[in-house]
């Protein structure tokens, strides 16, 4: 792909708005790009409830996460467009009559209009404090891809509610779960969440360090631990999940010359942001009625788009059907 190529749209963000974005103006025919701040797609969704059953989403009796992701990276995928990973912009210019968006990498995107869908930035989960000391292998730091932990051994390192909850579900499925928690507690665990995980099979070894990671043809073969006594253990597993709580890496809107109200950008029905052939979806956005679910996303990226487009272009159809485009 040429980095000096002029799109007619770039989408920031790869959630599930930023991936229905690209796909509606791929249906429109626009020259579409997406760049993703994450190494994967998916945004909250597959970060926080990948798991869980969605049910306010139209045409949907209940979908989980996971399959939600999936369904809405196909979707975008359909007519090909560049969906780039590892890309956080840092700029937005104005230069030759058109936007450049510059990466952290140094990486220059040219783009006639852009479509922000960022939300309020993209989150990092925490690693434990030894990670940087261990060999590097394959661990995962959600739950997407569940189905290989059936009947596998699965080993969680958390400290905190969120990973104590993962245990207390893959448990049902995996063979053994077994947590490592650096500390005495887990942070935000309530009464019923300890009740639950003292009821349950899982091993959990507290104040517990890990100084080995062993690897074979899993993901993961062992894993070494030592507790508070220094006692040394190995301990047997095929995969490895983390999760020490999340850093915000906030959508840098101030770096971008875009107004923002309490961190949200104030729009009006045409999804246009202050600065001229930039518009906005989804988390990122704030109007009178606005809600803070999955599902508007999606019509708001719609408005996003066709405004988009009726501004690149003026003499387009602002509303177009996809039943008479694919017919």
């Amino acid at each position: 792909m040429d980095h000096n190529e002029i799109y007619d749209i770039t989408v920031i963000g790869g959630g599930t708005t930023g991936l229905f974005a690209a796909y509606y103006a791929t249906m429109r025919g626009m020259k579409v790009k997406l760049i993703e701040a994450q190494a994967h797609l998916g945004g909250k969704v597959k970060q926080f409830f990948p798991e869980k059953k969605i049910y306010d989403i139209g045409g949907f009796p209940a979908i989980t996460g996971e399959a939600l992701v999936n369904q809405s990276i196909e979707q975008a995928q359909r007519h090909h467009p560049p969906l780039l990973t590892n890309q956080w912009v840092k700029q937005i210019r104005w230069e030759d009559g058109c936007y450049h968006l510059i990466t952290s990498q140094e990486q220059v995107h040219a783009t006639k209009t852009v479509l922000l869908a960022t939300g309020s930035g993209t989150f990092h989960v925490n690693m434990p404090e030894e990670w940087e000391r261990l060999p590097r292998i394959e661990a995962a730091t959600d739950l997407m891809g569940q189905t290989s932990y059936q009947g596998r051994n699965v080993i969680i390192s958390t400290n905190n509610k969120t990973g104590l909850n993962w245990a207390l579900y893959l448990e049902k499925s995996a063979a053994s779960v077994t947590i490592i928690n650096p500390v005495d507690r887990f942070q935000q665990a309530k009464e019923e969440d300890i009740r639950q995980l003292e009821a349950s099979t899982i091993q959990v070894f507290y104040q517990a360090e890990i100084t080995q990671l062993s690897s074979e043809e899993n993901p993961l073969a062992a894993i070494t631990i030592h507790d508070q006594t220094g006692t040394k253990q190995q301990i047997s597993g095929d995969y490895l999940l983390v999760y020490h709580g999340l850093k915000l890496q906030a959508t840098p809107f101030e770096e971008w010359e875009i107004t923002t109200d309490k961190g949200r950008i104030p729009v009006d029905g045409d999804m246009a942001t202050n600065r001229e052939g930039i518009f906005a979806a989804g988390d990122a956005v704030q109007y009178l009625g606005k809600t803070n679910l999955v599902a508007p996303g999606y019509t708001e990226a719609i408005t996003a788009v066709n405004k988009a487009h009726k501004w690149l272009a003026p003499s387009v159809t602002e509303q177009l059907y996809s039943t008479v485009l694919y017919r």
